[in-house]
């Protein structure tokens, strides 16, 4: 069974397609960032390696940013 897609919006953060079991056709610019095991662990208070806000598995462009782009 594939692992779920966590993917994000580079320019808006949009979480719409967060556990995706594929990358969306309409979306650009998909680039795998890290996995499902890593963006789900535990990020401890003053861990300078890591952030809370780097909650996905895939970072592109949605097509609403890519349309207000255009």
């Amino acid at each position: 069974m594939p692992e779920k897609i966590r993917l994000a919006c580079c320019q808006c953060d949009t979480d719409s397609c967060d556990g995706v079991d594929e990358i969306p056709a309409d979306w650009s610019d998909v680039q795998f960032v890290q996995s499902l095991e890593e963006s789900q662990r535990e990020v401890a208070a003053g861990d300078q390696t890591r952030s809370v806000t780097q909650w996905f598995t895939h970072l592109g462009i949605c097509p609403e940013c890519r349309d207000v782009d255009d």
